[in-house]
């Protein structure tokens, strides 16, 4: 998928990309590489490169750094604390929904939580409230999140596998009310055509996946993937890191118990929510 507009976060990597291409290492005198910057910067190879495709944008003090790198006078620091700043909303994210309503098939694996897209308001709301990230609209971000459902529609002919971990239909978030609607809501999307539901039992211990949650979904015979973090979303399109995501999948795949079984264990939790 192509994505051609130019956000102030793209424009704060290009310019980065740009002034590391125009500048020399100084040990070894030739073309300055991500992996020579992340040394004058004190961060890792991986993170400069995520700093130039746009999936993460330099803290202010990677930015001043930046700046004497580059001689550029405070401008990356300007153009991070304005710019990026002001941006009305992360581009990882417009750019992962776009991907989200063009997909034929979605995988989805929680660890702690419903996925957003099996949540309902109530749990959507006390999601959203706990999760330490600053929210100005609280009303607003549910709206988003529930409207982002639509994808679930029979017209859209999508297949989507949600894979949870057994500890997410027992942890309270939220009051008794909230998470007997939300295992009510689970069980019956579960039982629409193109959804499998499928939860991976506490006896399992330890298992792929545990390290967070991640979307897997497919567009035009292309894998995307998208993994949150406390800080934000990347969206991961190249080849080899979303194989790596798959790779987890599958493993989960293994643990996790066929759909009649999951159904079981998901009504049981259930009898422990209800009023």
């Amino acid at each position: 998928m192509a994505n051609n507009r130019m956000t102030p976060r793209t424009f704060l990597a290009k310019q980065i990309r740009r002034l590391r291409g125009m500048s020399v290492d100084p040990e070894t005198g030739r073309e300055m590489t991500p992996a020579d910057l992340a040394k004058l910067v004190y961060r890792s190879e991986s993170l400069v490169k995520a700093w130039e495709s746009g999936r993460r944008v330099p803290q202010h003090d990677d930015l001043r750094r930046l700046d004497e790198i580059f001689d550029t006078k405070g401008l990356l620091e300007e153009i991070g604390k304005e710019l990026v700043k002001n941006e009305r909303a992360p581009e990882w994210m417009d750019r992962w929904l776009e991907i989200e309503e063009k997909s034929d098939q979605l995988l989805t694996y929680q660890p702690l939580l419903i996925p957003g897209l099996l949540q309902t308001p109530e749990y959507a709301c006390a999601v959203i409230t706990k999760s330490g990230r600053k929210v100005d609209d609280v009303e607003k971000q549910v709206e988003r999140r529930i409207d982002r459902q639509e994808v679930l529609s029979p017209y859209n002919d999508l297949m989507l596998v949600a894979i949870i971990d057994e500890g997410a239909l027992y942890r309270p978030v939220g009051d008794q009310t909230t998470m007997h609607d939300q295992l009510v809501k689970l069980l019956e999307i579960a039982e629409c055509p193109g959804v499998n539901v499928q939860v991976v039992p506490q006896n399992v211990g330890a298992y792929a996946g545990l390290a967070g949650g991640f979307v897997i979904a497919s567009m035009e015979g292309h894998d995307f993937a998208y993994v949150d973090d406390v800080f934000s979303g990347d969206v991961l399109e190249h080849p080899e890191e979303v194989a790596i995501i798959k790779r987890i999948w599958e493993d989960l795949r293994l643990e996790a118990l066929p759909g009649k079984q999951s159904i079981e264990l998901i009504r049981k939790a259930l009898d422990q929510w209800k009023t």
